[in-house]
């Protein structure tokens, strides 16, 4: 932990916080999936769990029994029974007992594991971590850190793996597990949904135990559709010269060579100046392709001029040093006035982790900063650069999180919502203007700071914490001062330690050396 000049100091102008909170260590749980033999050599640790139904109207958490066969943890998505139905879950906790005033035997098992590790255990974590700090129910912080949509009806479904299986070995299933697997060869995609496999044929379940055994078939979990992906047209050349083409399409094919033979429909169509039927007339002549492509909401228009690093100051590169030399978990103060160079040293800091596959987090305080900075480090990263806050329609939000679960190096820019998102392989995080109170929520619950959901944050990663400020909060310039005071009498100490083992050394050299003169007197004295 450490304070880092920008520029000469200024007096404090911040009141003193109420709400300082001290740092508590943590122990974290490794990012990524679990594997399987992992989940074979840790038992369950107890007989229930507490899950997060994926139901229109569920209210709060629901218990379930767990098989002693049904490996689990929590960040899994489990199948089980809702009433008369079948739906998904979110495991979000074990726990030793269940609810006051419920049997044993009302409580119902959960089916089977439908994915494993769909969000990292220590993402939990830290949700449980602020419902108690801030004693909020933890189904209302479930609710504040998932953006809308995210739990909407989510389909399981069962994908064949052709390539796993062994010529004439399908001679060897049970009925139901031959039936399952024409059924699903019978499919174009190779691909069903559970329900609808489950609806066709009796005894599925057994079915697919044999074929999820031996590694046949996988079970995955569509993403929610509640928020539809945003498509668009666009338009591909195929190589192909046609015969007979117009001025007007030749226009056309002239301006997507020009463009890497590949463009929007609507963009396309306003360069050239024609109407989508002469686009279509190329299609036919199969000299362009016209497809539905997927175009994520939250991207911006990044076709400015690229944004170079710049050449630091001695000031701005010993503090780009001193975060690339951090290790785990550690507080920084950045200390400098507007116009010193905290947004370069931010991006400066991030580039390397980038390349190492880490993600950056960078808070702001206000939604009206967002895009003055997003254009910066969009002109230096350009599309791993994400958005999130409260201003973002459900769909931008919603894309934002499905492209955090493809677990790509990203920098990710949001309000203090967005210190809840799932990073992977999260390296560092900053809160610029951490002196902010709008990273203060007050209604509703949980009533959270997001300075303080980022240090737990950073303890659970086990990467930096950077706070850049002109003024910052007087309980942080506290915090960091003491604790490079208490950094800097440890070095006095281990130094005087040093000093007192060498000085014993010496002596104990002397004592030794004026020993062997001494018995070589002797011993000059015995020969004469």
């Amino acid at each position: 932990m450490g304070a880092i000049a920008l520029s000469h100091p200024s007096p404090l102008s911040q009141p003193s916080r109420l709400d300082a909170e001290p740092l508590v260590s943590s122990v974290s749980e490794p990012l990524g999936r679990y594997q399987e033999r992992h989940r074979q050599m840790h038992p369950n640790p107890s007989r229930w769990i507490e899950g997060l139904v994926d139901c229109p109207g569920a209210q709060g958490l629901y218990t379930y029994e767990v098989p002693p066969h049904v490996p689990v943890e929590p960040g899994d998505i489990v199948s089980v029974p809702f009433g008369s139905r079948q739906v998904g879950a979110v495991v979000i906790r074990w726990v030793d007992s269940i609810p006051a005033g419920m049997a044993v035997d009302g409580i119902r098992s959960i089916n089977d594991v439908v994915s494993q590790g769909f969000f990292p255990p220590s993402y939990w974590t830290l949700l449980q971590r602020v419902a108690d700090y801030y004693c909020t129910p933890l189904i209302q912080v479930v609710r504040t850190a998932l953006p809308p949509g995210l739990l909407g009806r989510s389909q399981r479904r069962i994908r064949l793996k052709s390539d796993r299986i062994p010529p004439g070995a399908t001679e060897f299933l049970h009925p139901i597990a031959q039936q399952l697997l024409v059924k699903l060869q019978g499919s174009k995609a190779q691909d069903y949904t559970w329900t609808y496999l489950r609806r066709n044929l009796r005894g599925a379940e057994r079915g697919l135990r044999d074929l999820l055994q031996r590694g046949w078939v996988e079970s995955y979990v569509e993403p929610p559709a509640t928020v539809k992906p945003k498509t668009q047209q666009a338009v591909t050349l195929t190589g192909v010269v046609p015969d007979g083409v117009s001025d007007r399409q030749q226009e056309v094919l002239d301006v997507l060579k020009r463009n890497g033979g590949d463009l929007w429909l609507t963009e396309l169509l306003q360069r050239c100046r024609v109407s989508s039927s002469v686009v279509h007339t190329l299609a036919k002549k199969g000299a362009v392709v016209i497809q539905q492509r997927e175009v994520l909401r939250l991207n911006r228009d990044s076709s400015g001029v690229a944004d170079q690093p710049k050449t630091l100051t001695s000031a701005q590169q010993a503090a780009v040093d001193a975060i690339a030399q951090s290790h785990g978990y550690q507080e920084i103060l950045l200390h400098g006035v507007t116009g010193s160079g905290k947004t370069e040293v931010y991006l400066q800091a991030i580039a390397p982790l980038l390349t190492q596959g880490q993600s950056a987090l960078i808070l702001v305080p206000e939604i009206g900063l967002t895009p003055q900075l997003t254009d910066r480090f969009v002109a230096r990263f350009g599309a791993r650069v994400l958005v999130y806050h409260s201003g973002l329609s459900d769909g931008e939000r919603y894309d934002t999180w499905r492209q955090l679960l493809q677990g790509q190096p990203t920098v990710i820019i949001g309000t203090r919502s967005a210190v809840f998102l799932p990073i992977p392989h999260l390296g560092l995080i900053i809160l610029d203007e951490e002196h902010d109170s709008s990273f203060k929520q007050d209604r509703p619950a949980p009533c959270y700071h997001a300075r303080t959901v980022a240090q737990w944050r950073g303890q659970l990663a086990a990467c930096p914490l950077l706070l850049g400020s002109a003024t910052p909060a007087l309980d942080t310039w506290t915090r960091i001062k003491n604790e490079e005071r208490r950094t800097k009498n440890e070095e006095i100490k281990n130094e005087e330690i040093k000093n007192e083992e060498i000085k014993n050394e010496e002596i104990k050299n002397e004592e030794i050396k004026n020993e062997e003169i001494k018995n070589e007197e002797i011993k000059n004295e015995e020969i004469k």
